[in-house]
């Protein structure tokens, strides 16, 4: 297996183990707990599963996808450190996302919401594991390796599991792949200087938040 199917197969793994965590989440929550609220500003619990839901969709269709240009970023990395620059997409568009989640959160039901981990994911992800480490368009806005797609599923599904968990009130139980992963990509947006100086309480600026 060549390094680039290994990076894949890695990824993929990390996807679907934090997959099944939140189906087992969705199938585990009554009305209350679907209506608690998180950290996230405005958003409760189903709102925030609504978001995260979509992910499993997206990248089924990301699939569908395919390309023979060359990638536009060299890393799940680069494109974060790219999207979450000061007056980056990311910031540009975290309100249509908050409005996005919570108009989803009223479309869908929770049963709706829990398929898309226990059913839509595990179809995507045997069909990633076909296509193997090809280039695929990233939502509109890059062209990414299929593993660095991937990386960034596993960073989305990392940190709002930790927020969903803390909504519920539980302590963080996150499959020990994805908590590597993710910080292993965070770790890498900032310059290592700065990173290394902030870690070790030696910066003079301000390096957190990474990514929003």
């Amino acid at each position: 297996m060549s390094s680039a199917e290994q990076l894949l197969d890695a990824r993929l793994t990390a996807l679907g183990e934090l997959w099944a965590v939140w189906a087992a989440h969705g199938r585990d929550l009554d009305a209350a707990r679907w209506a608690r609220p998180t950290r996230l500003d405005g958003w409760d619990v189903k709102a925030l599963f609504a978001h995260l839901a979509a992910w499993p969709h997206g990248f089924a269709h990301m699939l569908s996808l395919v390309r023979t240009d060359e990638p536009t970023h060299d890393s799940a990395t680069s494109l974060l450190r790219d999207l979450n620059r000061p007056g980056g997409l990311a910031a540009l568009q975290a309100p249509r996302v908050a409005q996005g989640a919570r108009e989803a959160a009223g479309q869908y039901r929770p049963e709706q919401l829990t398929a898309a981990f226990a059913t839509v994911g595990p179809d995507a992800l045997a069909e990633a594991r076909r296509l193997g480490p090809v280039v695929v368009e990233y939502f509109g806005i890059a062209r990414l390796a299929l593993a660095e797609a991937a990386g960034i599923g596993v960073v989305e599904s990392t940190v709002h599991l930790l927020d969903l968990q803390r909504a519920l009130g539980r302590e963080p139980s996150v499959p020990a792949s994805g908590l590597a992963q993710t910080a292993e990509i965070l770790a890498a947006i900032p310059h290592p200087v700065a990173f290394i100086e902030a870690a070790t309480g030696r910066g003079t600026g301000t390096l957190f938040p990474l990514v929003s």
